[in-house]
């Protein structure tokens, strides 16, 4: 499990066997197949690399921390898995579209990404 990390370097997410898993109430918020990220409602929102997660137009949403922390207990591993299926199932579009790399922040954040679609 790594920490995903806003511009204010505040943890908002985990990233858990490709799941993005919110940090208190363990939802999935998205998944990454490849490197593209997908969010709740089964939606291509951008891309990952670099230890990055990057919108479709280039600007960054979140930077992980390598280092590995260990799953919580409270983490329910089954749910996780579950709803994670509930996602990859609903994708229609398997299209990745390039991403430019920018060093700029976007606006918004991760979870308004992955949320509001």
């Amino acid at each position: 499990m790594h920490s995903l990390y806003n511009r204010s370097g505040e943890l908002i997410a985990y990233l858990h066997q490709n799941a993005i898993v919110h940090p208190d109430t363990f939802e999935v918020l998205g998944i990454v197949l490849g490197n593209c990220v997908f969010g709740r409602q089964a939606k291509m929102l951008g891309k990952f690399f670099h230890h990055k997660v990057y919108a479709v137009t280039g600007e960054l949403l979140a930077r992980e921390d390598e280092a590995v922390l260990s799953v919580p207990q409270s983490l329910n591993g089954k749910n996780c898995i579950s709803q994670v299926w509930d996602i990859m199932i609903r994708i229609k579009d398997h299209l990745c579209p390039w991403v430019p790399e920018k060093e700029t922040w976007s606006s918004a954040s991760l979870a308004e990404f992955l949320y509001v679609e």
